[in-house]
This record gives structure tokens, sequence and C-alpha cells, in this order.
């Protein structure tokens, strides 16, 4: 067998084994795809990256609100769709347009002054919520995010299958 042939076969192997590529659209805000988070925003699941703990996400908030001071064990790369958001431990506010990275370990507060906000993000790891001293007091990461997802998705009649064409 020739170089090429052994290329198109091996591809071909490869393929069987490959997750299928991951296609979602925004929803309007009142979709049962978005979950509604106990932090008061809206959470829509994109991907749950099983194998290597990452978690992509779009987070929308329909008025002002905070996700409590926390801390992330690994980097956080996030996108901003509409409206703004800031920590108030940093001297910038994330608006439309902006991309934002945020370092492993970095404790803050992520803060919603604006009406509305909607924004992209990509974490590697978890969140570990601190209270006022530093304290860890709850956990996520992309296994309990998508158990959070899942149990939404059933209590709101999507099916006990749902969740499944976000897991990779």
């Amino acid at each position: 067998m020739n170089s090429v042939a052994q290329d198109i076969q091996l591809k071909a192997l490869t393929s069987l084994h490959l997750p299928k590529d991951v296609v979602v659209k925004i929803p309007d805000a009142g979709s049962p795809q978005w979950v509604k988070r106990p932090a008061g925003h809206w959470y829509l699941p994109l991907m749950f990256d099983l194998a290597g703990g990452v978690t992509v996400n779009v987070m929308r908030y329909e008025k002002p609100g905070i996700v409590g001071r926390h801390i992330h064990d690994g980097p956080v790369y996030s996108y901003t769709i509409e409206g703004s958001w800031f920590y108030p431990e940093h001297d910038w506010v994330a608006e439309a347009g902006s991309f934002v990275w945020e370092p492993t370990g970095d404790i803050h507060t992520l803060t919603v002054s604006a009406d509305k906000m909607m924004a992209l993000y990509v974490m590697h790891g978890g969140l570990v919520s601190v209270d006022e001293n530093d304290k860890p007091i709850a956990y996520d990461n992309c296994m309990s995010l998508l158990t959070y997802c899942d149990q939404w998705y059933r209590d709101h009649g999507m099916g006990e299958d749902y969740i499944k064409q976000f897991i990779r």
C-alpha cells in the first residue's frame, strides 16, 4: 500500500474514535436551554470536555449581579459578547469585544453593574468559591456543572439524553 493510501486509511480509522463536532447556536433568552444558576445568572453549556476538565459556556446576566469571590485552579479565557463586567480587585472593565485571560490562582469577584452582560468562557479545571478570609466554601468543575445542567434539563422536560450532545 502506498503512503497516500495508508494516510487515507489512517484518517478514516482515526475518525471512528474522535468525537463529533460541536455546533451550538446561542438560543433566545427565554429558551429552556439556558440554565439558571444559584448566583442569579443564566448559563448555557456549549461543551464539557471530560478528559481535559474543560468547560465551555456562555454566561448571561439580565440585570446587575455578582458571582462571589472565587479562584480558579486552571486558566480561564473569556470573550465579552455584549454588555460589560469587571472584577473590583482589578482596574479594568471587559466591554463587548473584550478578551480576558484569567491566570490560575487569581482571586476575583465577577461583577455585572450594567443592565445586561453576555460572555463566552473557556474554563480549564475548577472554580473554588472563597469567603472573606479566602477559605474555600464551595467547588465547581466540569463534572459538577455537567451534573447541575443535566438535572436542569431533566426538570424542564428536555429528556435524559439532552446533555449528552455537549459531552466530549
